[in-house]
């Protein structure tokens, strides 16, 4: 099974806490994007049913290496999802929130612990997350450390001052923050890297299922996306497992057209005069940006049945819209058959794509394209808007913010 974007394979030890675990990343062609606005290298981690950091139950743990503007930093988080509010009458420790109550003020970046060019990570170079744990498995130490291609380490360390295991986790290679996307540059081998995952005792195994499916999880996922795609795990269960960084995948569409140029053109033409005009259309494009990895995977084997209708369902689309005529029920019908099932497919991380693409396709019915986007965009819009740059005085704004969301808080619970 192939992997992409934010929707990697989950690794297990049989639900058992995990000990030490280290994730190393093995360069073997420069890992960069196209606009050189950086990446991440997250790895996502779940505990256990029944943690609590104060109040807040704790879903989710990220140990996160930025690769941004020339340097390295990490960022560790303890999220608690799903809690807004501290219970009436309790106290927490400052600088803390409800959704992330572990330890004050955990939304700063490091410094930098090691330097680069732009976001390039080179060949020939490690980029290494090691956890150290307890005997209970609770993580007690992470340490990141990048290895430049004289074998020189450079390394950064902290000591969380929750201490708290993990059961889960899983790997992606995404946007710098701020559910950035990330688009990686192509390159001209097979893959981009070898990932090694190990744990001290136990054995890795993949989870059956996304996050949330096993192991009392919470089903959480990054937000930020890409075009990277992963190969599928080697050697497990094993206490050392790989896995490759294989090459990013381009636009899936392009894919599918990629023998009649005169026909993606053509579409190109109708994305930049009459879809981006609307919300529902600017929504569509960037289903298809942040999440052409995920997309191009549906479509590997271009002969297949589902590559087939996809291609056919443009093409009958293309030719309505050139025409100027409007979208009949066969049309809309079809696509509608196609979305059903083509979206048992989607990972977890698209569940909210498919509900919101059958609307605009109701949306076109008896319809021109115009038309229709413009019914759809009554309730459909983009989501995401370009991020902003994570930087070490970010904090100060996101503080400011909590305090007074707390202080609004306060006021609606007082008696």
């Amino acid at each position: 099974m192939t992997y992409a974007s934010n929707s990697n394979a989950v690794l297990i030890d049989s639900c058992r806490r995990l000990q030490n675990l280290n994730v190393l990343l093995e360069v073997t062609e420069d890992v960069a994007t196209t606009n050189g606005n950086g990446w991440s290298f997250q790895l996502n981690c779940y505990p256990p049913a029944g943690e609590y950091c104060q109040t807040s139950p704790l879903t989710w743990m990220q140990y996160i290496v930025y690769v941004q503007g020339g340097n390295l930093s990490y960022e560790i988080q303890y999220w608690a999802t799903g809690q807004s509010t501290w219970p009436s009458g309790y106290t927490p420790q400052p600088g803390t929130t409800p959704w992330l109550p572990c330890w004050a003020n955990d939304y700063y970046l490091s410094s930098p612990f090691a330097s680069i060019s732009g976001d390039t990570l080179p060949r020939q170079t490690t980029l290494q997350i090691a956890l150290g744990t307890n005997e209970a498995g609770g993580v007690n130490k992470v340490t990141f450390t990048y290895t430049d291609r004289d074998g020189n380490a450079h390394s950064a360390e902290f000591d969380p001052p929750a201490v708290h295991p993990i059961v889960a986790f899983e790997l992606n290679l995404v946007g710098p923050g701020g559910s950035a996307n990330a688009n990686f540059t192509q390159g001209i081998t097979n893959s981009r890297g070898i990932i090694y995952y190990s744990i001290s005792s136990g054995e890795l195994s993949v989870q059956n299922g996304g996050a949330g499916s096993a192991c009392g999880e919470a089903g959480v996922f990054t937000a930020e996306t890409s075009n990277m795609s992963y190969s599928d795990i080697s050697g497990a269960p094993g206490t050392t497992v790989t896995q490759i960084l294989q090459q990013p995948v381009s636009c899936a569409v392009n894919n599918l057209f990629e023998t009649h140029q005169t026909q993606i053109g053509k579409m190109q033409k109708i994305r930049d005069a009459q879809v981006l005009g609307h919300p529902a259309g600017k929504w569509l494009v960037e289903v298809l940006e942040r999440h052409a990895a995920d997309l191009a995977m549906l479509v590997t084997d271009k002969e297949s049945p589902v590559a087939r209708d996809a291609r056919d369902l443009l093409t009958r689309a293309t030719a309505v819209v050139s025409d100027k005529r409007t979208f009949d029920s066969d049309l809309v019908d079809d696509a509608l058959r196609f979305l059903k099932r083509a979206a048992c497919e989607l990972p977890p991380t698209m569940n909210t794509v498919a509900p919101a693409a059958s609307t605009l396709l109701e949306s076109l019915r008896g319809r021109t394209l115009e038309d229709g986007l413009a019914v759809a965009s009554k309730t459909i819009m983009p989501r995401f808007t370009a991020p902003k740059k994570p930087c070490g005085c970010c904090g100060d704004g996101l503080a400011a913010r909590v305090a007074n969301l707390e202080e609004r808080v306060s006021r609606l619970e007082a008696p």
